[in-house]
């Protein structure tokens, strides 16, 4: 695939078809289609939970969950519930309530949890000047009770890695390890398809299985999570390189 000269390609769909061409990444991405009512039909049939979000959008703005629950299917958007008897019929709710926008279809992923609340992650990267990747770490995104977006803007609250998966700092050494691996490899597939790219913001998560799976990547990232890092220095060193990348100081 020929490169996307963009320096901030925000459409969800674009970055998952040029980093499902990558045959190394595909496995850390959910299925994921564009919505349509026959599609999601489809899709719904094969995954007992589907999230359906915006194609350009951010915080978790827009995102609704679709699940069944006694046998009849339920769309959960940030403030409402609609439940229906039949695919068919969830379908033409949705289609109603996303109207003209683009939206897609994304496999539900098994999220680990904490009282029941679930938990994603964010992994950031900056590129340095000699074209190689600054990895600088992982924070942990907690939904809010009965939320099921993590955002910070939907209550969501900062966790430390170690402490989501219930262990010690240093047994946790080999996860920031085997994420930071997964990191890498998903930057330099998007800087291959997207060369004009300098940071990234990676929302992974960890299923209950502990599969690791790349939900969305981010190209103008938000960082305010790593105020909470273990590394108390983390944060200004993340604000003064986001500065010089982007031109601001």
């Amino acid at each position: 695939m020929k490169g996307y000269m963009i320096k901030y390609p925000g459409r969800k769909w674009l970055k998952h078809v040029a980093l499902s061409g990558e045959e190394e990444l595909r496995d850390y991405l959910p299925d994921t289609e564009q919505f349509t009512p026959k599609g999601f039909i489809s899709m719904i049939d094969r995954y007992p939970v589907l999230f359906v979000k915006p194609d350009l959008g951010m915080k978790g703005q827009g995102v609704m969950k679709v699940y069944y629950k006694d046998g009849r299917i339920v769309i959960r958007t940030e403030d409402s519930r609609y439940s229906f008897q039949s695919a068919k019929f969830a379908a033409i709710k949705l289609k109603q309530l996303i109207g003209t926008k683009r939206y897609l279809m994304q496999q539900g992923i098994d999220l680990i949890q904490i009282n029941g609340n679930p938990i994603d992650f964010r992994i950031l990267l900056h590129l340095r000047r000699d074209e190689t990747w600054k990895f600088f770490g992982v924070m942990g995104k907690m939904a809010a009770p009965n939320r099921f977006v993590t955002n910070h803007s939907s209550g969501g609250k900062a966790i430390r890695l170690h402490q989501a998966l219930g262990l010690t700092r240093q047994e946790c050494e080999p996860w920031e390890t085997k994420l930071r691996d997964m990191a890498l490899k998903v930057a330099r597939g998007m800087k291959k398809h997207f060369p004009l790219i300098t940071e990234l913001g990676l929302d992974i998560a960890i299923d209950t299985e502990h599969r690791v799976w790349l939900l969305e990547a981010n190209t103008k990232p938000q960082f305010q999570l790593f105020r909470y890092h273990s590394n108390p220095k983390l944060y200004a060193q993340i604000a003064s390189s986001v500065k010089h990348i982007r031109g601001e100081g």
